[in-house]
């Protein structure tokens, strides 16, 4: 009978479970930590209960609150919690978005602005800015996989980043390689990140 209780209440050691387990399966802490911020949220809601009708409510309310994607990232949580706690029958399908296949115009830059905000950036004595968006802008990473460009990684045409689980690799064009090794050389960075 207790064992049954415990399966409509969320409790905090079924929780510490929970987050042993994603642990143990090597999510990365960013996605542990979210997953337990959206049980936790259900939890408080719900007085800590647990029912697919109040499940389904709660959906309807996030709706009503967010952007469907956070809604989503929030139900992603639960329903993993739910999988875990053996209640698959709680678990509340996510909204469908639809994906654009294009961006904006606006949202873009245009070579002209691109390098006026590198000029400026210049201007203002903020180099590592300036190279920060070079960077970004003539290998395509994300702001996350700047840490991968230490000054042993540009010695070499190419790096290798791991990030969320993926590794791939990345040409450095010389240019950039030249600039950033002038950049270590005047800020005296033997070793490490260099940006």
């Amino acid at each position: 009978m207790e064992t049954q209780e415990r399966l409509r209440r969320i409790d905090p050691a079924r929780l510490a479970a929970f987050q042993a387990e994603l642990l143990r399966k090597e999510y990365s802490v960013g996605t542990v930590e979210n997953y337990l911020r959206a049980v936790r949220a259900f939890a408080r809601w719900s007085g800590g209960m647990v029912d697919r009708g109040l499940v389904l409510t709660w959906k309807a309310q996030l709706t009503a609150q967010y952007a469907p994607a956070t809604v989503n990232a929030m139900l992603a949580g639960l329903n993993r919690f739910f999988d875990f706690a053996g209640r698959p029958e709680c678990r509340v399908k996510v909204l469908r978005l639809q994906r654009r296949s294009f961006r904006e115009a606006e949202r873009e830059l245009d070579r002209g602005e691109y390098r006026a905000l590198v000029r400026t950036a210049r201007t203002l004595g903020r180099e590592r800015l300036a190279l920060v968006m070079e960077t970004i802008c003539a290998t395509g990473i994300r702001i996350s996989e700047l840490r991968y460009f230490t000054v042993e990684a540009i010695r070499s045409e190419e790096l290798t980043v791991c990030c969320k689980n993926k590794t791939r690799t990345i040409f450095l064009p010389p240019q950039l390689r030249k600039a950033l090794r002038r950049y270590a050389a005047r800020r005296n960075i033997r070793s490490g990140p260099v940006l």
